[in-house]
């Protein structure tokens, strides 16, 4: 029997013979060369005329930075790598409220949602997805010293809930009938501002987004509310939506971020915003 470093040297001997292989293909990452032409246009059109991308005012996902007036944020630099790879040269940003990026799929007003968002079936209903990128959960945030004493799922009852309107939290919250009130925001600014401020109880958001605010700025009068249990639901892969009619352009992109994952580049991108390799996979790597 064949060794694992036998069989290896095999298929790539084999491959090189068929001339589908190369001693250069194997080192650094290169450009896919795949046409990703099946039949729609959508990718070769992409390539030709370039394509817009929407995002929300979501630090650290996506934000446009006030100094620099430049587009960053985590998925914004996934993007851009992946524009790079695909010889996608054409780029236009668009950002706007975070509830109105799936409907400007449907109005052709840009081709991907580069904001990152979690599958459910309402918006499998308007939009297909692309492979995963990374995960990430829900936390809660309370005001400093929490107050109300607010650790749990259970805890929130009978109090003042905020989260962003569209979110994937707000599909949770809004199935509660033992809430006093949920509120919804349009931006992160404004629901942790309202926290701070006594206006609502408790924060349900991204893990990200709340400690990304915190480190921001420490003297904020809010925090982790302690001793909260992630339900297996409130965990998601980012992704990124588009048409249900550009299958070529969504085929090309989730090669390309599959790509990225396995060679570490996402990896690098992501550990610039405090994550790390665990943020990669569904099941946490320890």
């Amino acid at each position: 029997m064949l060794s694992i470093n036998q069989s290896a040297k095999g298929l790539l001997a084999f491959a090189f013979a068929l001339g589908i292989g190369s001693a250069a293909a194997w080192s650094e990452p290169a450009a896919v060369s795949t046409s990703f032409n099946g039949g729609d246009g959508s990718y070769k059109r992409g390539v030709a005329d370039g394509i817009t991308l929407g995002i929300s005012n979501a630090p650290p996902y996506t934000f446009q930075d006030n100094a620099t007036h430049e587009y960053d944020g985590i998925d914004v630099r996934i993007f851009k790598e992946i524009c790079k790879r695909l010889g996608i040269e054409k780029v236009k940003w668009e950002i706007v409220q975070f509830d109105a990026l799936i409907p400007g799929i449907g109005a052709k007003r840009w081709d991907v949602v580069v904001d990152n968002l979690h599958e459910n079936p309402k918006r499998l209903a308007v939009v297909a997805f692309t492979s995963p990128a990374y995960w990430y959960g829900s936390a809660l945030a309370v005001n400093k010293g929490n107050p109300k004493n607010i650790h749990t799922t259970e805890d929130m009852a009978a109090h003042t809930v905020g989260t962003v309107r569209g979110s994937f939290n707000q599909g949770l919250l809004e199935k509660r009938t033992d809430l006093k009130e949920l509120k919804l925001y349009t931006s992160n600014e404004a629901e942790f501002a309202d926290l701070i401020a006594g206006r609502v109880d408790v924060i349900m958001e991204d893990d990200i987004k709340i400690g990304q605010f915190m480190k921001a700025h420490p003297d904020a009068a809010m925090e982790l509310a302690s001793g909260y249990q992630v339900a297996p639901e409130e965990y998601g892969y980012a992704r990124y939506a588009l048409s249900k009619e550009d299958v070529d352009l969504n085929h090309a992109v989730s090669r390309t971020l599959d790509e990225i994952r396995g060679d570490g580049t996402l990896g690098k991108i992501i550990a610039e915003f405090g994550l790390s390799d665990r943020n990669l996979w569904y099941f946490p790597v320890k």
